[in-house]
């Protein structure tokens, strides 16, 4: 157990605790970990709750012959892991459109995929309210700064998998598999066009317009590069639609994906 505590106290940053006592070595570490985290951002603080549940699980593979030390980790994973979930959002960012029926929205940019995802017999989309979040904070943010880009960081290319991924795992998306044989857990289309509507009801003047930017994904069919269509088509499971109105210009986002947890 002292050499538990010493290797604990380091992966931790706390102070050295000498005790014999499995209970009273919880409450102390988990004293320790309230003390560190207190004056931390939320970001800092999902960051630190995730590398300290690394931290525990390659301890508990070195004392996996030993029950007590066992123990204590366990209970330290328990309880980091209720403070990690409780930083989760408890409702996802949805988009918005003035005089616009959102859930007819969804449902139509639901089955356009739906009808051509049938031709190749694949199954069809599930629609996942968390992407809808991801997808409305990436087009307000295209909406802000007035242009489409893939861009997370300065420093990426066109299109970086890894920064999207991370930007992914940020909003807390948790993909159930993992990469196989170059598959992507992920895609994206990004699309900016024209829409105006000054009814009481413009559910279907926006519907149009965003049909419109599914027939330039349609366009692709039968093209050697296909990127828009591929995502339509592509290996994924769920869906997610996100967009954001700057005057007379309307910034689309669709998130796909595979498997969420």
């Amino acid at each position: 157990m002292r050499k538990l505590s010493y290797i604990l106290c380091v992966a931790f940053a706390c102070a050295m605790i000498w005790t014999t006592s499995a209970s009273s070595m919880v409450d102390s570490f988990i004293a320790s970990i309230q003390a560190k985290q207190a004056p931390m951002s939320f970001t800092e603080k999902k960051d630190y709750y995730r590398k300290t549940l690394t931290s525990l699980a390659l301890q508990a593979v070195k004392s996996r012959n030993n029950a007590e030390q066992l123990n204590t980790i366990t209970a330290l994973e328990n309880y980091i892991t209720t403070q990690l979930n409780a930083l989760k959002p408890t409702s996802w960012l949805t988009f918005s459109i003035p005089n616009v029926d959102l859930a007819r929205v969804r449902t139509i940019w639901l089955s356009l995929h739906t009808t051509e995802r049938a031709k190749y017999s694949l199954t069809p989309f599930v629609y996942s309210p968390s992407l809808e979040s991801t997808a409305s904070v990436w087009a307000n943010y295209l909406a802000s700064q007035k242009n489409v880009t893939h861009q997370r960081k300065s420093t990426d290319g066109y299109y970086s998998y890894t920064s999207i991924k991370q930007r992914f795992l940020d909003q807390w998306i948790v993909f159930a598999t993992k990469e196989k044989n170059g598959q992507a857990l992920f895609t994206e289309n990004l699309w900016r066009g024209y829409y105006t509507c000054k009814k009481t009801d413009c559910t279907d003047d926006f519907i149009k317009a965003i049909t419109t930017t599914r027939t330039f994904f349609m366009n692709e069919k039968g093209k050697s590069y296909k990127p828009h269509y591929n995502a339509i088509v592509g290996n994924y499971q769920n869906i997610g639609l996100g967009v954001a109105l700057v005057g007379n210009t309307y910034y689309l986002v669709s998130h796909y994906t595979q498997t969420l947890k």
